[in-house]
């Protein structure tokens, strides 16, 4: 099989849009490949105003909640829908029929696997065997982990292949690797002062002040209680500091804990923000510091920005795989914020920060959707080498 030819790809999402990681990840690596290649994305809903080709195909939704059964419903359809013409069957949902599966987080079957008594084990298997959902998500996951000759797996980080391999028996040459990536649009050429100016103005924060930015959703988990507290010890000595913070999350908790600090004047929460690009454009540094994080994009799309940015290390975030020290400052426990003070005193020097915002965004030039396509095409090929060595052998 000629591997250059035009293929004729389906992509299985159940939300075709740009909100939320995965989801996002799914339009940007599809619509590259519809650059040069026959794209059919099946979807339950989508929102598409691109210039590139895709042709979208229903697949029925009866209802939202519960969600595994919405899921279970989506994983029939898509099988009972896709013919035999496609040269890949490419899914970013747990469903039983595919040639390719991109791994966006961890396994399901991880909170058994991760405890070390067996009398927990047995609690937890218990807990199963009473959940129609849990046994749900546990079948399809074994489905998808199940190993197949002619199928291959897409992990978006190392952290979360090492992942499904404690859980699951599966070889490393079962897997590709396609990190998350940044626009190239987004890679900063030179300040736009003005725009800064009033991103800042409309926020109510001065020109003067020094603007550290954390994006994410679930802020427990992308670790926004050892950042406040870790802000907190550093504002006594930078009273000229402010602390933005964007994304979804229980804010009425964590305004409660900037209160209990003392830091409420000098953090602002603007909650789900569509422009988030004039919020890199406005700050001076980005912190990110998770305590699990598959493959966040955010960091990435700082260091675009030319923002110096501040990651937990690997262990934590599969983001950092990708990052060395001099590219951004790596927290080694996230959840100290002594550690986070200190990485946040040592980027008060303007020229420190500078050379590691230079550093940041050299990286992220090479860490763009097009490198994601690329790297998915290689699986794609991968699958149909697999493919014709069984033809010939018929």
């Amino acid at each position: 099989m000629h591997l250059k030819k035009r293929l004729k790809i389906a992509i299985l999402v159940r939300r075709f849009i740009t909100t939320g990681g995965m989801e996002r990840y799914c339009v940007e690596v599809a619509r590259r490949l519809a650059l040069q290649h026959d794209v059919h994305v099946f979807a339950q809903e989508w929102s598409w105003n691109g210039d590139e080709k895709i042709t979208f195909h229903e697949i029925p939704k009866f209802f939202e909640r519960p969600s595994f059964l919405n899921l279970l419903l989506f994983s029939y359809f898509t099988r009972k829908y896709i013919d035999e013409s496609f040269d890949i069957i490419h899914s970013h949902e747990r469903v039983t029929y595919f040639d390719t599966l991109t791994v966006h987080c961890p396994c399901f079957r991880t909170y058994i696997t991760e405890q070390k008594g067996w009398l927990k084990r047995v609690i937890i298997w218990f807990s199963i065997a009473l959940s129609p959902r849990k046994m749900a998500y546990l079948w399809l996951e074994k489905k998808q982990c199940t190993y197949m000759k002619n199928r291959l797996l897409i992990a978006v980080s190392n952290k979360v292949k090492k992942n499904v391999q404690v859980n699951y028996l599966l070889p490393d040459d079962y897997f590709g690797l396609a990190y998350p990536g940044v626009d190239s649009g987004m890679i900063k050429k030179e300040s736009d002062d003005k725009n800064r100016e009033n991103t800042r103005s409309k926020l109510g924060i001065s020109k003067s002040d020094l603007v550290i930015l954390f994006v994410g959703t679930e802020f427990r988990r992308k670790g926004l209680d050892p950042l406040l507290k870790g802000f907190a010890l550093i504002t006594r000595t930078r009273p000229d500091m402010r602390l933005v913070v964007a994304g979804g999350g229980e804010q009425k908790r964590y305004v409660r804990l900037a209160g209990e600090l003392g830091i409420e004047d000098y953090v602002l929460f603007l909650g789900l923000v569509n422009d988030i690009e004039n919020l890199y454009g406005m700050s001076d540094i980005f912190i990110l510091p998770t305590l699990l994080d598959p493959a966040g994009m955010a960091p990435i799309e700082a260091m675009a920005a030319g923002v110096p940015t501040i990651i937990s290390s690997a262990k934590y975030a599969g983001s950092a795989e990708n990052i060395k020290n001099e590219e951004a400052l790596i927290l080694e426990n996230p959840d100290n914020p002594q550690e986070i003070a200190d990485s946040l005193a040592m980027l008060m020097e303007e020229n420190f920060r500078m050379n590691l915002g230079l550093k940041g965004r050299q990286l992220a030039e090479r860490l763009t959707w097009e490198k994601t396509t690329e790297d998915t095409m290689a699986v794609y090929h991968r699958i149909l080498k697999l493919k014709s060595s069984d033809d010939i052998i018929l």
